[in-house]
């Protein structure tokens, strides 16, 4: 991953609403356990995103990658250093 990338990366993980984490599979009751604890895990992720994220069990971790990877722009070519820099 180049530095462009990770930077645009981050970029999509604060600027994620509740409705995106609901709609990709990401939110889903307490962060898959609803006994997990009494903590408001939403609020504390669009406060914290980083850091929530790293509290959440791996599957729901895997779909946030899976939605902050779906809004990363696609290169058009390898060749260009534009394209390269994505």
């Amino acid at each position: 991953m180049t530095a462009a990338r990770f930077h645009n990366a981050l970029r999509i993980l604060l600027s994620l609403d509740g409705y995106d984490l609901i709609n990709a599979g990401v939110a889903d009751h307490n962060w898959g356990t609803p006994e997990a604890s009494e903590r408001d895990q939403m609020g504390a992720f669009l406060s914290d995103p980083a850091r929530e994220a790293l509290r959440m069990p791996d599957a729901n971790f895997n779909r946030l990658i899976v939605l902050v990877e779906s809004r990363q722009p696609t290169p058009s070519c390898s060749t260009c250093i534009r394209c390269r820099q994505v």
